[in-house]
């Protein structure tokens, strides 16, 4: 929004109400902002801070909400600045607003490649909370961005020794491990979870374990089983993995239309979608795009289903079509020398 040199504006009841949503308060335009933020709206969630900024109201509240709202935007650098603006209108002691708000820089700083910068917010923390389980976690995964291993080893360690007999911290630290490509460490967090009792292993974990160690198909018996209590998108996602890696992908689009059915999931919405072209039907498959783009809360897939209905679209030999909606796209997400040799593939075909 454009902001009027304070002499033009005259100090009327009327232009204040004009100025502030039409007299709400601050905080119902702070909750509103809120509720877009929810929505994906961004935009609107951001006039609506603004607007809260200018009645009296939490400040440290609003800002965050900003900052929320530009990582939905994915402008993480100013983010930033929101969030060190919440920073600045805290109290003397830290609570849990202030914890939350350093987890988000965080985040943003990792978005940004600005690994060290991640490390310090979480340093932040676990030196006020020595027992932040989480704060160990995340701090060990920026250390492996930045290859130190023993860094990260180290963190990996003190969340352990915390939470001892975890096994689902154990299966976390493995995961990150080889995604990072470091086996031979990601092997020792295994292997205690190898060694563990089994009767204080949840289903999920005992699943999970399976998954690790390829055994597929007992993968899929423990977390059926876990799936019998209230499944997640987690669940579903690990099950569908295992079917998959075994062939069975009609089961794999069982279990993920079942789940979606219940739920508004757009990144199963995703999978599901996936799951169908794996089979080559590319119909179904963008039924099942179609439908994740349509949720709007908390949607965090969005760029990557509108990529794939536009492949699918390619691959049933509709270039035209993908070729629109990738100029949409385009308009929307930007572009790159790789989507402009696509956009005239696409166009010339």
């Amino acid at each position: 929004m454009i902001r009027k040199d304070l002499k033009y504006i005259l100090l009327t009841v009327v232009v204040a109400a004009a100025l502030t949503g039409c007299g709400k308060s601050g905080s119902s335009l702070f909750e509103e902002g809120m509720e877009a933020v929810a929505r994906q709206e961004y935009r609107t969630a951001l006039d609506d801070f603004s607007g809260a900024l200018r009645i009296d109201a939490d400040k440290e509240q609003i800002y965050r909400g900003m900052g929320l709202a530009y990582m939905g935007r994915e402008e993480y650098a100013r983010a930033l600045g929101a969030f060190s603006k919440a920073l600045s209108e805290a109290g003397m002691y830290p609570g849990e607003l202030e914890f939350d708000i350093n987890y988000y820089m965080a985040i943003c700083y990792y978005k940004l490649g600005e690994y060290d910068n991640a490390i310090a917010c979480y340093d932040a923390i676990t030196d006020l909370r020595k027992k932040e389980t989480r704060a160990y976690f995340l701090r060990g995964n920026m250390r492996l961005c930045l290859n130190d291993v023993e860094g990260a080893k180290a963190d990996f360690d003190s969340a352990a020794s915390i939470k001892k007999n975890d096994y689902s911290l154990y299966l976390d630290i493995y995961d990150s491990c080889m995604q990072h490509g470091f086996t031979a460490e990601a092997q020792q967090y295994l292997d205690f979870v190898k060694g563990g009792d089994q009767k204080e292993m949840s289903d999920y974990d005992k699943g999970r374990l399976c998954y690790f160690t390829g055994e597929y198909t007992q993968a899929c018996n423990y977390l059926e089983r876990a799936r019998g209590g209230e499944a997640d998108a987690q669940l579903i996602s690990l099950l569908c993995e295992c079917y998959k890696e075994q062939g069975m992908y009609e089961y794999a689009t069982i279990a993920y239309s079942g789940y979606v059915e219940d739920n508004n999931d757009a990144l199963i919405c995703n999978r599901l979608g996936l799951c169908y072209v794996d089979q080559g039907d590319y119909e179904k498959a963008l039924e099942a795009f179609e439908r994740g783009k349509e949720i709007k809360e908390k949607n965090t897939c969005m760029q990557e289903l509108c990529l794939n209905e536009i492949a699918c679209y390619e691959y049933m030999g509709q270039y035209e079509t993908a070729a629109s909606l990738l100029s949409e796209y385009m308009q929307t997400y930007g572009s790159n020398d790789e989507l402009d040799k696509e956009y005239a593939f696409l166009s010339t075909r």
